[in-house]
């Protein structure tokens, strides 16, 4: 009954709104997976890292509730997909890893954090082949309550050596000498942990990232529990999403419309607080007033040692074509906010404002935003692909909610394609508005062309290289459309099919049921 209550559910929201997605395994037994529209826009927004939170099912075996989660810009838990798991054989978790990305309908994350369990393991492996897998570290904790309620000091040097280490041989130093120290050298499960720490221990996986600004990073806490009952599940996620909706929208108030207290006159400090949203300005603040804390000494013309009470940290300088550098402790790389031993080497190095590389959009207040400006598409093209990208998810969710919407977004989509083909044809005509995307070489020879010194020869083939060159970028840019508008249209055209198809089964079990 309790499945077939869920069963239910996932039906209705589906016939109400065609954007939702559900699947099933198998009609008996098998896993069932589900996400609505804004799962997708979570994940189209902030996919650069995923949860797959499995401590429900393991702590409350009754309802054996899963969960796709990823962070916000504000650090916050959100909300990719949920599942329940009936089946936790291998191929059961592949079929419903390879559901969500269908879902999804997006590239699959660079990162993904686990339970320390073989068989989830295998399975993500086999579907996120090109994913770095990190195993999570509280449930490691979890498993290891036998070990700490025998050793009760045993749990702070276990934090200090997982934690605290810099190197992979500090690390299996400290390691060796904290497991002799409590005569654990026989523990299986800390033996077994202990030959998988490259997918645990961050000395070994700073280099890639996991997207954690505090440890706010369990989004059903306190919604599912062992007084959870299957009927109750799909009441009590839309209470947590719900609950969490309330909170992002009360740390963007806060964020757009209070100002930090700074603690310094510096201008990159204040560059930071009016850019980051509040959660990740206070991280990226914690870091910049050790500055003092932490003095630079040069090794050489590029490298520099930052050093505090002996622990110190080497770090990469470079200034030729722009300002870059990267630090051993990988903080950037983990979590996207700078670290204090490069922001010492900025301050030495007198520079002033944080290049913009170092300004992760995810943790801005505007990550959200879909607007942008000529001035990053000019930086890069991939800014443009991404921008357009995220507009194409919202379009197409907007597009599937009915027949009627649907046949309104062809039309637009047709518009829209015509008047990229002009813009085309115009720029290709000799035409070079405002509007128009040109390079920085492009504007320094129309500049130059201006200038009255300049030999007429010169400048007329500077004026046709600059028009080719115009022409080939509008080119490739109409290219892209043109895919955005085909991948567009067969993903409308799909959700259309899917609609007509279970219409037809839903008449044919009225029918049914009349007879």
């Amino acid at each position: 009954m309790s499945l077939e209550y869920v069963l239910n559910y996932l039906k209705r929201k589906h016939l109400e709104n065609p954007s939702f997605s559900y699947a099933l395994e198998e009609e008996d037994g098998g896993n069932i997976f589900w996400a609505d529209p804004t799962c997708r826009s979570n994940y189209t927004l902030f996919g650069d890292t995923l949860v797959f939170d499995t401590t429900y099912m393991r702590r409350h075996p009754q309802v054996p509730f899963a969960a796709f989660t990823g962070f916000n810009h504000h650090g916050q838990p959100l909300l990719f997909g949920c599942a329940l798991v009936l089946n936790q054989s291998q191929s059961s978790f592949a079929w419903l890893f390879h559901s969500w990305l269908r879902a999804m309908s997006a590239p699959p994350p660079p990162s993904i954090t686990l339970e320390p369990d073989p068989v989830i393991h295998l399975a993500a492996s086999q579907v996120f082949t090109q994913a770095r897998l990190r195993f999570s570290l509280p449930l490691i904790m979890e498993k290891l309550a036998h070990v700490f309620q025998s050793h009760p000091s045993f749990e702070s040097e276990f934090l200090s050596c997982v934690t605290e280490t810099e190197t992979a041989g500090e690390f299996e130093g400290a390691w060796d000498s904290v497991v002799r120290r409590y005569c654990l050298e026989d523990d299986h499960w800390l033996q077994s942990i202990y030959n998988v720490r490259q997918q645990w221990v961050p000395v070994f996986i700073r280099d890639t990232f996991f997207g954690e600004l505090c440890n706010e990073n369990s989004f059903f806490h306190g919604f599912v529990d062992g007084s959870t009952t299957m009927e109750m599940v799909m009441r009590q996620c839309e209470e947590a999403v719900n609950s969490w909706r309330v909170k992002e929208l009360r740390a963007d108030y806060e964020s757009n419309n209070t100002s930090p207290v700074l603690k310094t006159a510096s201008p990159m400090e204040k560059q930071a607080a009016g850019v980051y949203t509040r959660a990740a300005f206070m991280k990226f603040q914690e870091e910049f007033v050790e500055i003092r804390e932490n003095p630079v000494n040069k090794m050489s013309d590029s490298t520099y040692r930052v050093a505090k009470f002996g622990q110190g940290h080497t770090v990469e300088f470079e200034s030729l074509e722009e300002v870059k550098a990267n630090c051993s402790c990988r903080m950037f790389e983990y979590s996207g906010i700078v670290c204090r031993h490069i922001l010492a080497v900025f301050s030495a190095r007198n520079v002033f404002t944080l290049p913009s590389r170092y300004l992760l959009r995810r943790w801005t207040k505007g990550a959200k935003s879909s607007e942008f400006s000529d001035s990053s598409c000019h930086e890069s093209l991939t800014v443009c692909y991404d921008n357009l990208r995220q507009e194409a998810t919202k379009y197409v969710e907007e597009g599937a909610k009915s027949i009627q919407i649907y046949k309104a977004a062809v039309v637009a989509l047709d518009e829209a394609a015509k008047k990229v083909a002009a813009a085309s044809s115009k720029t290709r005509g000799g035409g070079t508005n405002g509007d128009s995307y040109r390079s920085d070489e492009a504007q320094e020879t129309a500049n130059g062309m201006n200038h009255p010194g300049v030999n007429e020869l010169q400048c007329q083939g500077d004026k046709e290289r600059t028009i080719l060159e115009l022409t080939a970028e509008l080119e490739r840019t109409g290219q892209r459309c043109e895919v955005y508008r085909a991948n567009l249209l067969s993903v409308l055209r799909d959700m259309e099919e899917h609609k007509f198809q279970l219409s037809l089964k839903v008449q044919n079990a009225r029918l049914s049921l009349k007879e």
